[in-house]
């Protein structure tokens, strides 16, 4: 392998339309379609004009000729030879697309790829001299003398025909803007030399900087055959996910776990190392462990709704558990539950080097189903009493979906009609509605209490609309008395991991409450963790 370059230099349209012309500049399957509108293209030629800068275009020079590529703004253009190298638009596509058809005298488009076509009529552009400025064809007379057919001028032929019908006054300032446009250098980066998995890299660091590119787009030109394409199969795989309320997984968090389940690594680099006939032989295991997870997690967790899991991270570990040929038994269940638990107490997903931690995580996963557990044993949960009183209740933070999550294993029943709460309803989508201030928002707003400490996790328990109404903003000391039945007054409770010692609610204490709670919590974290 050849040392990797990356070379930098300044090109002028005329050449880059020309290399487009050849074949030499493509666009790879993992780039989107071309989006801009017609007023960007317009705002584009007018820096060119005025000689801002554009920013540059990032092209990939390779000898491996992707198996599916595009054509520059899906015109009709001819492939280059084997034996020379491609250079694929990782960056820019949209400033090379619009300066290429709006210039270019290729008009024929490439039906194979109709789907990414931009329509043709947004590069219709003409420049009139006399308000010096750019306009589309439906704002241009077709019998003025002051304006000029863009697609003409930079082709020196056409350009003279172009000049015999503009009004001579106008010769001085079209052959500036022709000048103007001959000498624009756009800046163009190349790199070369470079394995695939680095391109991925690459992009992944170009999308951290707001390009709307992905490791999924990358992996569907990996992979992609006349007979598997990654994208629509994902495509297809999420709309099932959909029905079971697990849709919105990222695809970013799909390929690592397509990469976990194979090679036990979810970093970058070995997702786009992925061979094709890798992911293709595996993907049917793949979308085979996964609907078990998902069963799991909704039948043995209550996680009903992706919006409930902690972390999305927890279906790579999951989702390898049961790839793993062979009924796993009931021990190794059981340990995987407490993993599951351990995790959705910590913050081990929440900093960084989510990847290597993955990674331990697959590892401990494959020693629970050769039933060693002493690696999960020794991982520890890392939740503590004041954070659980300090967090606010947000559907965003995972130590909520975790609480929500436990709280739902206890079967928890209505406060006020002491018959069990709709789980599956409560926990099917989330829905604000669905849970309580044990002590109400409106009684410790007039104690003076803080939002932040009036919305503490420790506060809140299910409790359907109907009942909530029923309890408004009464004090603890009237409805813990005169609302909960009391002969049954601990089971409920209980049911909520809510305290069952009456002096807390006789004094409406809600600090006391807090603390109390929150020991509650921590004992049953305890409980489900060992």
């Amino acid at each position: 392998m050849r040392e990797p370059e990356l070379s930098t230099g300044a090109e002028k349209i005329d050449k880059i339309i020309n290399r487009i012309n050849s074949g030499d500049i493509k666009i790879p399957a993992f780039q989107r379609a071309y989006v801009w509108k017609q007023n960007q293209i317009l705002d584009l030629l007018d820096s060119i004009v005025r000689n801002y800068p554009i920013g540059s275009v990032l092209l990939w020079s390779t000898v491996e000729h992707l198996n599916h590529t595009r054509n520059i703004a899906g015109y009709k253009i001819p492939n280059s030879s084997e034996e020379y190298p491609v250079n694929y638009v990782l960056d820019g596509q949209q400033r090379i697309s619009s300066i290429y058809a709006t210039f270019s005298d290729k008009t024929e488009q490439d039906l194979e790829s109709t789907k990414y076509n931009p329509n043709l009529n947004i590069f219709e552009i003409y420049y009139n001299f006399s308000i010096k400025s750019f306009l589309p064809k439906s704002e241009v007379n077709p019998n003025a003398n002051d304006t000029i057919y863009l697609r003409d001028f930079l082709n020196g032929a056409k350009l003279i025909d172009s000049l015999q019908i503009l009004d001579s006054q106008f010769h001085n300032d079209a052959k500036e803007l022709y000048s103007k446009f001959i000498n624009y250098e756009l800046p163009v980066v190349t790199i070369k030399h470079r394995e695939k998995s680095e391109v991925g890299i690459i992009f992944e660091r170009i999308n951290n900087t707001g390009t709307k590119l992905t490791t999924l787009d990358l992996m569907t030109a990996w992979t992609w055959t006349d007979d598997f394409h990654l994208l629509e199969s994902m495509n297809e795989l999420q709309e099932e996910l959909e029905e079971k309320n697990f849709g919105d997984l990222t695809p970013n968090i799909l390929l690592q776990t397509i990469s976990g389940l194979i090679q036990n690594n979810t970093t970058t680099k070995a997702v786009t190392e992925l061979s094709g006939e890798l992911v293709r032989d595996n993907w049917k295991n793949f979308c085979e462990s996964l609907r078990k997870t998902i069963d799991f997690l909704s039948s043995e967790l209550n996680c009903l709704h992706l919006d409930f899991l902690p972390f999305q991270q927890q279906i790579i570990a999951l989702t390898k558990f049961f790839s793993i040929s062979g009924m796993p038994t009931a021990e190794q269940q059981k340990e995987l539950k407490k993993w599951f638990w351990k995790t959705s107490f910590s913050n081990r997903y929440s900093t960084g080097q989510t990847t290597d931690k993955m990674n331990v995580d697959i590892q401990r996963i494959i020693e629970i189903r050769n039933n060693n557990f002493a690696e999960v044993n020794n991982l520890k949960y890392s939740t503590t009493k004041n954070e659980l009183i300090e967090t606010k209740f947000s559907k965003g933070n995972p130590l909520t979906r975790a609480f929500l999550l436990l709280m739902a294993q206890h079967s928890p029943l209505d406060l006020i009609k002491n018959s069990k709460i709709d789980i599956a309803n409560s926990l099917s989508k989330y829905n604000r509605k669905q849970y309580h201030h044990v002590f109400p928002n409106a009684f410790l707003k007039k104690q003076g209490f803080p939002q932040s400490k009036i919305f503490s996790v420790t506060n809140f328990c299910f409790l359907p609309a109907d009942s909530n109404k029923k309890i408004s903003s009464k004090k603890p000391s009237d409805y813990f008395f005169n609302i909960i039945p009391q002969s049954d007054f601990v089971k409920i409770l209980s049911s909520n991991l809510v305290p069952v010692k009456k002096e807390l609610y006789q004094t409406d204490n809600y600090n006391d409450f807090l603390e109390k709670r929150a020991e509650l919590i921590i004992v049953e974290i305890d409980n489900v963790t060992n």
